[in-house]
């Protein structure tokens, strides 16, 4: 579950309620203690990608050269899932 402040202030809720859903990780990390992880997780991460455990959802794909449009439409809420910007 990813959880985050895209739309603004996110009011307090019960953790427990996560827990009792079967959310199994909570965390928010500030960086610094965590960046010699990153390296091993992101390994990890790819792995998991390359054995096709992962399903990551591709809304659109835009090329390079129109990010600008590609961060719009971010911005209006056209998006379901992830933007892929390629070379």
């Amino acid at each position: 579950m990813i959880y985050g402040q895209s739309s603004g202030y996110v009011p307090p809720f019960d953790l427990m309620t996560l827990q009792e859903k079967g959310s199994l990780f909570i965390t928010r990390t500030n960086g610094l203690p965590y960046r010699k992880e990153y390296p091993r997780y992101l390994e990890q991460f790819v792995g998991w990608v390359k054995e096709g455990q992962l399903s990551i959802k591709i809304d659109r794909t835009y090329p390079l050269a129109e990010a600008a449009q590609a961060h719009a439409a971010f911005e209006q809420r056209q998006i379901s899932g992830r933007v892929l910007l390629l070379p």
